[in-house]
């Protein structure tokens, strides 16, 4: 089945990296293609200036054609590095977006519009304070993204590996689904899961019933119930993907009084490259795993997060 992830790229080191990234893990699969974009901003108007572009009654600005050929530039030197690195030009496409000056909204519109199963940026930290007062396009994105999942590549990831911290609710299988979904019939990863009960937390309680809606019920009383349910979905849904059972490792329950800590600890010692993540929505109380995947994302350097949700 074909997968099409988004690609922002903006000429720096980190969309660079990010190139990097997918062609260590996907240079091999036919299946995945890649859609290169650059949005660039409109600049200064006295008119509001449409996400869409195509959408737009205003006439673009002689400014923003040369912005065009900038982005175009871009777009060329990451094509010919995703060729370099063995990824055949027909499984890369490319394109500029014009809009206002929410980027990360560009971004996510075209994504959405384009039915993409993944949005993938660089970041240059989002623990610096310069991007805590300012704010950044992978920070926006963060907020506002929850239908499409988001990978954050911060620095230079040369591992395969992946850790996939999981608690029994539905954000983590859904983080588990996308994995399955995106790495299907992959045989050279290692995937871990791994569960970190906070001191104070209790054990997510087996309810096969929340899940009805998205799995079959003879699969969801099968495979999450028992005292093993908080691996055990997880684990077959990975192997219903063509993830071989011999490179499924389930990683032994830790208690920490910082999960976040502990998961970045856990990728580290098991040279993991990347971590594949559930959160929860706002409007929804935090839990074992809400709140949690927000100070991993926070914490996390060199390694790649896919957060799902």
């Amino acid at each position: 089945m074909e997968k099409q992830i988004l690609i922002a790229v903006d000429g720096s080191m980190y969309s660079t990296q990010s190139l990097e990234y997918v062609a260590l893990l996907f240079a091999d699969n036919p299946d995945i293609h890649f859609n290169l974009t650059t949005c660039i901003s409109a600049g200064e108007s006295l008119h509001p200036i449409a996400t869409d572009s195509s959408n737009s009654l205003f006439p673009v600005s002689l400014g923003v054609e040369k912005k065009k050929e900038t982005a175009q530039y871009y777009l060329q030197s990451a094509t010919d590095k995703l060729i370099r690195l063995q990824i055949p030009a027909e499984r890369i496409h490319s394109s500029v977006e014009i809009s206002g000056h929410d980027i990360g909204a560009a971004i996510q519109y075209h994504a959405e519009d384009l039915l993409m199963d993944s949005i993938l940026i660089g970041r240059r930290g989002l623990n610096t304070l310069s991007e805590m007062l300012l704010g950044s396009v992978s920070a926006t994105l963060l907020k506002k993204c929850h239908e499409i999942p988001l990978w954050i590549i911060d620095g230079e990831v040369k591992n395969r590996n992946f850790l996939a911290p999981v608690d029994g609710s539905l954000p983590s299988l859904l983080a588990i689904d996308h994995l399955s979904h995106i790495m299907e019939r992959q045989k050279d990863i290692t995937i871990y899961l791994f569960h970190c009960l906070h001191f104070l937390g209790k054990k997510i309680k087996a309810n096969p019933e929340s899940f009805y809606h998205i799995w079959d019920k003879e699969w969801c009383d099968t495979h999450l119930t028992g005292e093993d349910h908080i691996f055990q979905g997880p684990k077959q849904l990975l192997i219903e993907a063509g993830i071989p059972e011999n490179n499924i490792v389930i990683l032994p329950e830790v208690s920490d009084l910082e999960a976040a800590h502990s998961i970045i600890r856990q990728a580290k010692k098991h040279q993991c490259g990347t971590i594949v993540i559930g959160r929860r929505g706002d409007e929804i109380a935090k839990g074992i795993l809400g709140g949690v995947s927000d100070r991993t994302i926070k914490h996390a350097q060199d390694i790649a997060l896919w957060i799902v949700g």
